[in-house]
């Protein structure tokens, strides 16, 4: 039974942001109907005040956290703070969390946000729920994503702890004029340019009858088991590609490569499908204007060509390369281009993607859509009582996710959303795909 919960709102001590306003860039505009949900379980007991006087001192570097949205440019410092909400849960303990849902999880150890209220500047843009249990802490925290992308934020969280460990860390730059903006191309220039570069038109029709029913059904947000590689698998995937192609490739190319072949196998596609795979690529440092540490939305989704629906594992991490060799580049004028285009395109709400979006909802999905946040700093969350032992993933809707694996099992786990988890809801234990996955779990 839940009892003494309570609520008090965090507001910073002192604000490091000279300006009234954080405007938004184009691309967080672009995020204000997403929230970011993050949920961490501690085999311990938080050390709620110890926390409360870190998030006072953190607010004062993420001041946009702690102000309110108004007029849609952004969000007015006014450092009208945060719910810090705390309740205690006896009856419930670490090892009866192993058998909820993640979603069931979020929905109860998190303060929800709503995007309508945020976007009329009613309500607060961060909130953050800890759970006291019988034997653990349950800290949960959800951010509107129009503040900023999942380095961001796991970054943010990281500070925070940080702080709490009266630690030095880099400090964060709130700086949206740092990030690209659309040129003053006209809307039909910027239509001829994206035709000629290969971007795709999608008809109101197409969007309605094929895409839109996936998120009113709630498709979208269905979500497969993890699927874990282990760290020595990851290894021998990334050898066995290298040897076959005489070069070696990383291990987000190689696994990208892998996860998409698996993808065609579980439909059977042949030699006559096209396929293409995309990938979530961070702007920082591959854009000279914006350094490690902005605060803010900056990642960009970039497609490969297509390539025929029965490639080999090898094949496909060559183009996965050759497509991301140049836009990860520091700096990058590949991703300068791409991104510049993107922002013009979307500027003028031109009907138009760099790869066929029906194609990513269709029955049978042929654009694979890879989100990698294995590099984020998700396990290393520590307010002075140790990290956590599991960190639930974020539930946006990436068909294709690439998560941490908790510490002590190493490598990553990998999740299926959409269409994808639904047709591998349906295979059993001893289907040939599903041993096949799990084989990597060596």
């Amino acid at each position: 039974m839940r009892a003494n919960s309570t609520t008090e709102y965090i507001k910073a001590k002192e604000s490091f942001y000279s300006l009234p306003v954080w405007k938004f860039s184009f691309l967080d505009r672009s995020c204000l109907s997403m929230i970011i949900r993050g949920i961490w379980i501690f085999d311990s007991q938080l050390d709620i005040e110890n926390m409360k006087e870190g998030l006072k001192e953190l607010l004062g570097y993420y001041p946009h956290l702690s102000g309110r949205i108004k007029d849609g440019i952004g969000v007015y410092l006014t450092n009208q703070g945060i719910p810090f909400t705390v309740v205690n849960e006896p009856g419930i303990s670490l090892h009866s969390l192993q058998k909820s849902k993640d979603s069931d999880l979020i929905k109860h150890f998190s303060t929800p946000l709503a995007t309508s209220r945020i976007k009329r500047g009613i309500d607060p843009l961060l909130t953050v729920k800890v759970a006291r249990l019988r034997d653990a802490s349950v800290l949960g925290v959800q951010c509107a994503h129009a503040c900023m992308d999942g380095r961001s934020f796991y970054t943010m969280m990281e500070n925070w702890g940080k702080i709490c460990r009266k630690e030095d860390f880099e400090k964060p730059l709130l700086d949206q004029s740092l990030f690209p903006g659309p040129t003053v191309l006209s809307k039909e220039e910027i239509k001829q340019l994206a035709v000629s570069s290969g971007w795709k038109s999608i008809s109101t029709f197409s969007f309605i009858t094929r895409v839109l029913p996936k998120f009113v059904l709630g498709t979208v947000n269905k979500r497969s088991r993890p699927f874990y590689f282990s760290k020595k698998a990851l290894a021998e995937i990334k050898n066995r590609i290298a040897q076959k192609m005489g070069h070696q490739v990383s291990t987000n190319v190689a696994l990208s490569a892998l996860l998409s072949k698996m993808c065609m196998k579980l439909y059977g596609y042949s030699h006559t499908t096209e396929c293409v795979q995309l990938t979530v690529v961070d702007c920082r440092c591959r854009l000279a204007s914006l350094p490690a540490n902005f605060v803010g939305n900056a990642s960009v989704v970039v497609p490969t060509p297509s390539f025929p629906g029965d490639a080999s594992i090898e094949e496909i991490a060559l183009v996965i390369r050759n497509t991301l060799k140049p836009i990860l580049q520091n700096p990058s004028r590949e991703l300068e281009r791409f991104l510049e285009l993107t922002l013009n395109v979307f500027s003028h709400r031109l009907p138009l993607f760099p790869f066929d979006v029906t194609a990513m909802y269709s029955k049978k999905p042929t654009v694979f859509h890879i989100n990698n946040f294995s590099r984020f700093p998700v396990y290393r969350i520590d307010f002075g009582s140790g990290k956590p032992k599991v960190v639930i993933p974020s539930d946006l809707a990436n068909p294709i996710f690439i998560w941490n694996a908790p510490p002590q099992k190493d490598g990553v786990e990998v999740y299926f959303s959409g269409t994808l988890a639904c047709t591998i809801a349906r295979l059993k234990e001893s289907d040939p795909w599903m041993k096949e996955m799990q084989q990597y779990s060596l």
